[in-house]
């Protein structure tokens, strides 16, 4: 087995004469006593080993210098003290007991699990699934750098890109003989062998899950920062490292990556697919209804495989698979609204607004340019974030939502980071940003008390200057915005409460009857109203008008004097900008 190790990897003999004398120290007890009666060495040390492979002192220590071929290939470990031993790996592979080359050649090379999700199920990757394809076609030895949450694809896509390719995806860790997990020191070891096996071959890609423990400079061990950039530069053979947050590695080392791809939650086209056939392959009968709710809950596609698993142990459809999922997402601190509103009812001509909210949307829809920015602001509940939901699904384009709580961080350089990865998300899934509460990070900066409270307002700026996507900000409080802010919008869109003929039109929408007659209609009523007194209605099963007028009152008077504050800046009219649109559109061939 030994000789087969030396073939791997190129040892010469007096490689192959040091490695015997340490396994053999290492795993043979009664020859450790043996030779430790006739030495004063307690320690198998440098001279130990001269002594006992009957080499020259000199010429062991220049095999045992860092760096040289015994130290890089991890079959020894550097003990720092002067001493040398087996190191994890090569422990296991000795108690093995492997008969044949092609035995051992097995035992290190684990045939991978085949991907579950197929080529087209990454179609929210975008361009980067396609470069990531063709970097590895081109049989290059590269690093590609695969990061994200827990869940949502990476080792999928790394088994389904080396299938893609035609290559074998090898995967750097053995698990022990209980089906440990490997600790970070065992999968170097391993991932150093396998380097070393296919670094003269093409069709083979290394991939290193749950490499954060790796590449975190922080807790590294026995590592050089240099060994470790080494490694990623000049990885021998094409290299996948799958991380679940690429901001505690160093910047060093992300720099030395050819190809960094981000994961996030797939398009929801994407997981109705996806739940399709997992539903599929658990016999588990979902309706297409119930495929789009469960789909539409956001959550990565690992916690809907899992609860559509219980669901087919546990014989119980549909009604298992979202409980279960739900009680994951619970755990994880995840909202269970789901991403799609199938109740909800919105018309752009019951929303007031200082412009026509249907001409702007079938314009912005037409027109050929996606990089604009809209600013919705004015009392809560006037239907702000509602337009801006509609004005996406006449685009045809997904919602990317960001309050404030999803990008506040209490860590200083977090929050820009947050916002930065919401505006690259939003472009790499072709989608529309939103984010509600915008009086969180653009309030002006004059009113700043910290720096790091201008930088956010800064690293906004910024992202709107280079917008690739659409984006859309809603704030109640328009007064606090930072006028640098104001300018940089494409459009901006005053929205009021609602005129009496909006409020007559809307309570026949909701409520399929028309306004009681002589009651006048109350003053500064929303949209939102509607929606909570609706919702109220069917949960009570109420249908008596009085008294779904006394409760739209109810909600006006529970503002208080906030719906009747006047709006902090005047907006400019927008047929300028709607003709101009409306020229670059012709301007198309």
């Amino acid at each position: 087995m030994l000789g087969w190790l030396g073939d791997i990897f190129s040892f010469d003999e007096s490689e192959r004469e040091i490695i015997a004398v340490v396994v053999r120290w290492g795993q043979f007890e009664s020859w450790r006593d043996l030779i430790g009666s006739r030495s004063y060495e307690r320690d198998l040390k440098p001279s130990e080993i001269a002594r006992l492979a009957n080499l020259p002192i000199s010429l062991v220590d220049q095999k045992l210098m860092p760096g040289a071929p015994l130290l890089a290939s991890r079959l020894l470990n550097d003990d720092r003290n002067g001493d040398y031993s087996l190191s994890h790996l090569l422990r296991r592979l000795v108690r093995a007991h492997v008969n044949t080359r092609e035995e051992l050649l097995h035992w290190l090379l684990p045939n991978a699990e085949a991907s579950s999700l197929i080529w087209e199920d990454f179609d929210h990757l975008g361009p980067l699934r396609d470069v990531a394809e063709q970097v590895i076609v081109a049989r290059e030895p590269i690093s590609i750098l695969l990061f994200g949450e827990p869940g949502t694809g990476k080792t999928e896509f790394a088994r389904a890109l080396a299938s893609r390719v035609g290559c074998g995806a090898l995967f750097a860790g053995l698990s022990d003989d209980q089906g440990m997990e490997p600790h970070r020191n065992e999968r170097l070891d391993h991932l150093m062998v396998l380097r070393a096996i296919c670094r003269n071959q093409h069709d083979n890609i290394i991939v290193v899950d749950e490499a954060d423990d790796v590449l975190v400079l922080s807790e590294r061990k026995g590592s050089s920062k240099q060994w470790i950039n080494r490694l990623v530069e000049d990885p021998k053979v094409t290299t996948i490292w799958i991380v679940n947050r690429h901001t505690r590695l160093d910047p060093a080392v992300l720099r030395r990556m050819t190809l960094a791809i981000g994961f996030d939650r797939p398009r929801l086209a994407v997981r109705e697919r996806i739940v399709k056939r997992a539903a599929v392959a658990t016999s588990v009968a979902l309706s297409a209804s119930e495929a789009q709710e469960i789909a539409s809950l956001k959550t990565c596609p690992a916690v809907v495989a899992s609860g559509l698993r219980a669901a087919q142990i546990s014989q119980g459809g549909a009604v298992v698979a979202k409980t279960t999922i739900h009680s994951v997402m619970r755990a994880l601190g995840q909202s269970r609204a789901p991403e799609i509103a199938s109740l909800a009812i919105y018309d752009p001509r019951l929303s007031r607004a200082d412009t026509d909210l249907t001409s702007l949307a079938e314009r912005l829809t037409a027109a050929p340019d996606k990089g604009w920015s809209l600013l919705l602001f004015g009392p809560s509940g006037t239907g702000k974030s509602a337009f801006a939901r509609h004005l996406a699904a006449k685009i045809g384009l997904e919602v990317e939502e960001r309050r404030c709580s999803d990008l506040m961080s209490p860590y200083v350089g977090e929050t820009e980071q947050n916002i930065a990865e919401a505006f690259a998300i939003a472009a790499e899934r072709d989608a529309l940003l939103l984010i509600d509460e915008a009086d969180s990070f653009l309030y002006c900066r004059e009113a700043g008390q910290r720096s790091w409270e201008v930088s956010q307002v800064n690293e906004m700026l910024v992202q709107m200057e280079h917008l690739r996507a659409p984006f859309v900000a809603t704030t109640n409080l328009a007064t606090k915005l930072d006028p640098a802010t104001q300018r940089r919008f494409t459009l901006r869109v005053a929205f009021q409460p609602m005129t009496q003929q909006q409020a007559r039109d809307l309570f026949r929408t909701h409520f399929g009857q028309d306004w009681p007659p002589h009651r006048p209609v109350h003053d500064e009523q929303t949209p939102g109203d509607f929606a909570v007194v609706a919702h109220r209605a069917r949960l009570l099963g109420e249908q008596d008008p009085l008294t779904l007028l006394k409760w739209l009152r109810e909600e006006v008077e529970a503002r208080g004097d906030s719906a009747h504050s006047p709006m902090g800046f005047h907006i400019q009219a927008l047929p300028a900008l709607i003709r101009r649109i409306s020229d670059e559109q012709q301007k198309v061939p």
